[in-house]
């Protein structure tokens, strides 16, 4: 194969005279021969492409045309047929551009600043946890409004004793309505007893205690809400940076991330979808920024483990990511 420059032949006195030239031309031949090798194999990989999009294809149609009455295990086996040709196709078109020099961007690779961001917005959770629930809070105010009920209780006591003994002062010793107030003197005066002895007593504990423990909650609220602000700024300017991140990459038509197209695919869907997709997107990235998830091909990392927890805030997070991949049906 002729590069355009001169050859030239065994004569011992050119040898001896052109030895460099012919060294470098040595050189030159390897390259472009190095050259036509990466050439043949690009495009040996685009015809493998090719014939790997006609095999999708081809499947493609025949899972469409396929008879109701088709076995579910034969659909099935049709399904994970496709799904390999599917990835088949994505690692060629990633090879191909690969060959071709495209470059390839790192998302996970956000900077220091950003995953500073991060840490912070991940403190959310365990603030939240140190703050006193509604529920919580519900049950100490209804410990104080029972104290003022059994005072209530105290009170009708009191006055119906009062009501008896009038009764009790006007009437005939030997008359029944004399006989029922002094049976009801009995019970009233019982029951005076216990609310004195008792129920106001435990009653005013619990109300204190709840008092207590309602400006406790009262004090960590007004250390922890502008954290938990802090946090939740964080969490925004992460989601932007990310979005950002995620946007410019796709604008500059570089190599996203093998882990990406599995989750995402290669670009958002038209219309409204397409914000569901990229806030999708950057929850993903956020998720392994947190979490420190560098698996190339996994966008959530591997599944928790048999002995894990997975009542914990990452599971808990990652749960809610497979479901919303789930929904955008990629």
């Amino acid at each position: 194969m002729s590069h355009g420059y001169a050859t030239y032949g065994d004569d011992p006195e050119f040898t001896q005279e052109y030895e460099p030239v012919d060294s470098t031309r040595r050189d030159l031949d390897e390259l472009f021969a190095a050259v036509d090798g990466l050439r043949a194999a690009v495009e040996e990989s685009d015809d493998r492409d090719r014939g790997l999009r006609q095999d999708l294809a081809d499947l493609t149609d025949r899972l469409e045309r396929g008879s109701a009455h088709r076995q579910e295990d034969r659909i099935d086996l049709l399904g994970r047929q496709l799904e390999r040709l599917q990835q088949q196709v994505r690692a060629m078109e990633r090879a191909v551009r690969v060959a071709d020099g495209v470059p390839q961007i790192n998302l996970d690779d956000v900077g220091a600043e950003t995953r500073a961001l991060a840490r912070e917005a991940a403190r959310w959770d365990d603030l939240h946890k140190e703050l006193v629930t509604k529920e919580q809070r519900a049950r100490h105010e209804q410990e104080i409004s029972r104290l003022a009920s059994v005072h209530e209780a105290q009170a009708r006591c009191d006055a119906d004793l009062l009501e008896v003994m009038r009764v009790l002062a006007s009437t005939d010793r030997a008359s029944r309505a004399r006989g029922d107030a002094e049976s009801r003197l009995r019970a009233l005066a019982t029951r005076r007893r216990t609310l004195l002895d008792e129920e106001i007593p435990a009653a005013s504990d619990a109300a204190e205690q709840a008092r207590l423990a309602l400006r406790e909650a009262d004090a960590v609220e007004a250390r922890i809400l502008p954290q938990l602000e802090r946090a939740e700024r964080a969490w925004h300017d992460l989601q932007v940076r990310l979005r950002t991140r995620i946007t410019d990459a796709l604008g500059s038509n570089a190599l996203l991330p093998t882990w990406f197209g599995h989750a995402l695919g290669v670009s958002p869907p038209a219309g409204a979808a397409g914000d569901a997709w990229i806030r999708t997107a950057a929850s993903v990235l956020a998720y392994r920024v947190t979490f420190g998830i560098t698996d190339p091909a996994l966008p959530l990392g591997p599944p928790a483990g048999e002995d894990t927890d997975t009542t914990e805030r990452r599971w808990t997070w990652r749960a809610r990511l497979e479901s919303d991949l789930d929904e955008l049906a990629l």
